[in-house]
């Protein structure tokens, strides 16, 4: 009796296994569709002052004509484009759900150091590896909340010493607002991601957060970036130590100018 009773349980499970498996499935279907579609609008509104703003973080961060990107998420390629403009003897790889949007990309962009894939980003392995650079831009808000622990420990998988990610999405509560007042201008999944859930997925896949900015771009404060990079353990360096010659004499500098003006 109680074996049959454990089997029966099994079975069950495992239907509901399926049965979540196939769920996924059909949103996936169904946001690959959306997307196909929306490309059109995506190709409207090309570069737009969000997608500038990122650009200019990234240079900030050190991106050169050498670097090595993977953008996860890119749509039509409008980011992809800004990239390849600075990239020119590194790698720029960039994949999309929507092979709709791949297509139009590929349209736009043909350089020998830019490939572009469909792909799905939870699952995708890339083409190449020790990246400088990872995106994803305004990208895990479309994806279901369910799978950010797949995605993050994906990333884990491939993001090296060196690598640094960057995550943009839009301000939790400005979703919030939007699904009630504005429901018409959101997208297939469109959902609010908070700090602490976005924290602790990155915790699990032993990724840790290294800078986070609120900002705004067409409202206050709309939009949230986040700078992610694989955890490392913690060893005690003397920065003085590590400076040149010329870093300490300005540091000098400064200290002296700075003792004048504050005391």
């Amino acid at each position: 009796f109680c074996s049959r009773r454990f089997l029966v349980c099994a079975f069950f499970i495992y239907c509901i296994y399926l049965l979540s498996q196939n769920i996924f499935q059909m949103k996936k279907e169904e946001v690959s569709q959306f997307y196909d579609q929306f490309s059109e609008r995506q190709i409207k509104i090309g570069v737009n002052e969000r997608l500038i703003f990122l650009f200019k973080q990234l240079k900030k961060l050190g991106l050169t004509k050498k670097s090595k990107i993977l953008e996860l998420g890119c749509g039509v390629g409008a980011f992809t484009y800004l990239l390849s403009k600075k990239v020119e003897k590194g790698y720029i790889e960039a994949v999309d759900l929507s092979e709709k949007s791949i297509e139009n990309a590929q349209k736009n962009i043909q350089k020998n150091n830019v490939q572009l894939f469909v792909g799905d980003v939870v699952h995708y392995q890339p083409q190449e590896s020790d990246f400088d650079f990872i995106t994803l831009l305004d990208v895990i808000e479309h994806i279901p909340i369910e799978e950010h622990f797949n995605l993050f420990k994906n990333i884990s998988t491939y993001i090296s010493e060196k690598s640094l990610l960057l995550i943009n999405i839009p301000n939790p509560e400005y979703i919030k607002y939007l699904h009630q007042h504005q429901p018409e201008s959101l997208q297939v999944i469109d959902q609010p991601i908070e700090l602490s859930t976005l924290v602790e997925n990155l915790d699990k896949n032993n990724l840790e957060m290294v800078f986070f900015q609120k900002y705004g771009i067409w409202e206050q404060e709309d939009y949230h970036l986040f700078v992610v990079r694989k955890k490392r353990e913690f060893k005690l360096r003397h920065l003085a130590d590590e400076r040149t010659l010329t870093q300490k004499i300005t540091k000098k500098l400064r200290q002296k100018l700075d003792f004048i003006k504050f005391s």
